[in-house]
């Protein structure tokens, strides 16, 4: 049997969306809820009362957290993609399991996985450096990120890195600390042992192949940098600075003359966070079907198109006498994939907090209500939302989201979040996870809601390759 070893990879991002899906898997699959965020008991009660404060003073504060994420620039010589893929495979304890997943990060995953039972190994990891920089000055990002990304470009062959520079919805972070996403080009050795010796004969091997593409500049050989990301913006439309994100970028303290210029061109390619790349995933296909397993290659041209998926896979799977009445809406990282299994909720993930989100889910919704708007609301919808203390323009503020599942439910609740805080909401990152676990208790589904889903299941759900 297996331990994770003691520490984590160095200068690893533990909220990034991969690492999340890996970890929530991970809880997901030894039957415990799952806090994106963990934290001592003192530390959530200094959170409770920051939050009190005014909202210009929490939004400061959060600005000095995002320092706190940040690790030292020295410790990125000490990356190496084979140990962090050793340290994901080893928070899968178990001698045998029936099926893996692999490759592209949507959180959808992690229902999928706590469906199934059913690890997930990630394709990209995010590493970052701690250092001050010009919120606008995309120049001086890329050149950080440069001088970071070479040296381990020169000695990993098999790997691609991103420069990720999203001055909207990372305000923030991007004045504390510099991005910079690996992705496994290649099937590391670790996974491959996972595949050949962790799974039990005649298992269901998942590719998650992501389409979603976004204009990227070369920076050099297999080096890239990647401005602005998924959310209501188009990639042109960072690249040409529209006025409305020149009015965004001014309100939070930009000076008139601040361009995101660099001196590369831009050309498609996949997105950092989201899109799949490389030989990972026919290499992993290839070794799976010569050991004798099925393999379902999920290929889809959005994150959120995997949720549509795993939604209806989930009522598929159904398998109590009354119907299914109540959702769980995940954005972003606020997940928790146990909470659908033991309160028999359908879930819902959304790769983030804006318009067109709000759009897909409401897309969902009325394909499962079949799409009559005179029907009579019932049930409940529990929605963690993802607090953005930036405020970007792009953003479905609560009320949006209140209205919109208003539609479909009786009752619409946030746990974690206080309304009157929210998007600049510091206690949803501390009370997020205890009230879900709260709801959970006392709303637990007698028995189980859902069957384990056979390969038909899954084919007949999940986006197939065209």
């Amino acid at each position: 049997m297996s331990r994770r070893p003691d520490k984590p990879p160095p200068s690893i991002t533990f909220g990034d969306s991969a690492l999340v899906a890996l970890r929530a898997a991970q809880t997901a699959l030894l039957q415990r809820h799952f806090d994106p965020f963990p934290k001592p008991a003192a530390i959530r009660i200094v959170a409770r009362l920051l939050n009190r404060l005014p909202v210009g003073m929490r939004i400061r504060i959060a600005d000095r957290i995002s320092a706190s994420i940040g690790h030292p620039a020295k410790e990125f010589r000490n990356i190496d993609p084979e140990k962090a893929a050793q340290w994901a495979v080893a928070g899968y304890p178990a001698d045998k399991y029936p099926g893996v997943i692999l490759g592209a990060p949507g959180l959808a995953v992690t229902f999928l996985s706590a469906l199934t039972g059913y690890p997930y190994l990630p394709q990209p990891f995010l590493f970052n450096a701690r250092r001050d920089m010009d919120l606008d000055d995309a120049q001086g990002y890329l050149d950080a990120g440069r001088e970071l990304a070479t040296p381990l470009l020169e000695k990993f062959r098999s790997i691609e890195a991103t420069i990720h520079f999203d001055p909207v919805h990372d305000r923030f972070l991007i004045g504390r600390v510099v991005f910079v996403r690996v992705k496994l080009l290649d099937l590391p050795q670790a996974y491959r042992a996972f595949i050949q010796r962790k799974l039990a004969p005649g298992s269901t091997v998942i590719l998650l192949d992501c389409r979603y593409s976004w204009l990227r500049a070369e920076v050099s050989k297999r080096l890239f940098f990647q401005l602005g990301g998924l959310g209501g913006f188009s990639p042109i439309e960072y690249i040409d600075e529209i006025p409305t994100l020149v009015e965004y970028r001014e309100r939070w303290g930009a000076s008139p003359d601040a361009r995101w210029k660099i001196d590369r061109a831009f050309a498609p390619g996949p997105e950092s966070e989201w899109g799949s790349t490389g030989s990972f995933l026919d290499q992993a296909e290839e070794l799976s079907r010569s050991l004798g397993h099925a393999v379902l290659s999920a290929t889809h041209r959005h994150p959120g198109d995997l949720s549509r998926g795993v939604f209806d896979l989930f009522r598929r799977t159904w398998k109590a006498s009354s119907k299914p009445t109540n959702v769980y809406v995940a954005l972003f990282t606020n997940t928790d994939p146990r909470f659908p299994v033991v309160t028999g909720c359908l879930p819902i993930w959304l790769p983030f907090h804006t318009q067109e989100n709000a759009q897909l889910i409401d897309e969902i919704l009325s394909d499962w209500r079949g799409g009559s708007p005179g029907r009579k609301a019932e049930g409940t919808a529990y929605v963690t939302m993802h607090p953005s203390f930036c405020d970007p323009p792009d953003i479905a503020h609560l009320e949006t989201w209140r209205d919109l599942l208003g539609k479909y439910f009786e009752h619409v609740l946030f746990p974690g979040t206080d309304p009157s805080r929210y998007p600049s909401d510091l206690g949803n990152y501390v009370d997020m996870y205890p009230d879900l676990v709260r709801i959970a208790n006392r709303s637990k589904f007698p028995g189980s809601a859902f069957s384990v889903p056979t390969l038909t299941d899954l084919q007949q759900t999940l986006p197939q390759r065209s």
